[in-house]
């Protein structure tokens, strides 16, 4: 398969996430919204850093601005060794052999919107699918993070705590893991971490067990 992200998101609905390397660690975002109605309160949703686009902007400015706005500070893209392409219908992976950009992605998801004519804001197209792309990208060590105004909190989460995370832990035990939590404010340590059953972190955390995937990201 091959795939060329700029002339597959160019006039199509995108979001763009990052998987971020800071310290060795990756970083997550702790959110108050789109949580499931059988989770137990208090609860936030955990995901990658990333969002929608804006209008005017390309899938890496998408990733660039994103990382920025949720983190406080700027980052690097890093081109990922490897591509894969996930369709969320199928829930199958297809890996890329060829992605001519400058600066290929991790993962390419795609979802089936089930109002294609809807835009999600004034200014942004429509179309059947909205893409993602999961960027591998790093923060600097002497780079200094907090938490964005949308976001509650960042996790600096070692690979090795992946489990505590999925888990719905508190927030108390994924601490206990090995967890570092950077809150914007309170956040109450026996709050549930959750995480959305189409967060595209479940695909591209598999993919970071790969060694040149991990020696890209530093981590």
């Amino acid at each position: 398969m091959k795939l060329h992200l700029a002339a597959l998101t160019d006039g199509q609905p995108f979001c763009a996430g990052l998987v971020l390397g800071y310290r060795g660690r990756l970083v997550l975002t702790l959110n108050s919204d789109h949580i499931a109605g059988g989770v137990p309160r208090p609860a936030f949703r955990v995901g990658a850093v990333g969002g929608g686009q804006e209008p005017g902007e390309n899938v890496w400015e998408c990733a660039l601005r994103e990382a920025h706005e949720e983190t406080g500070t700027a980052v690097d893209l890093v081109p990922a060794p490897v591509t894969r392409f996930y369709d969320w219908e199928r829930r199958e992976s297809e890996p890329v052999e060829h992605v001519p950009d400058e600066l290929p992605p991790l993962v390419v998801h795609r979802w089936e919107r089930p109002n294609p004519d809807v835009r999600f804001k004034p200014g942004l197209p429509t179309g059947p699918y909205l893409y993602g792309a999961d960027f591998l990208a790093c923060a600097g060590d002497a780079a200094e993070l907090r938490p964005g105004d949308d976001v509650v909190a960042l996790l600096l989460m070692p690979l090795a705590a992946w489990s505590a995370v999925v888990g719905e832990p508190t927030v108390t035990e994924a601490v206990a893991a090995g967890v570092e939590l950077l809150p914007s404010g309170g956040v109450p340590g026996e709050a549930r971490l959750w995480l959305h059953p189409n967060e595209g972190l479940h695909v591209s955390r598999a993919l970071l067990d790969e060694p040149s995937v991990r020696a890209a990201l530093g981590v």
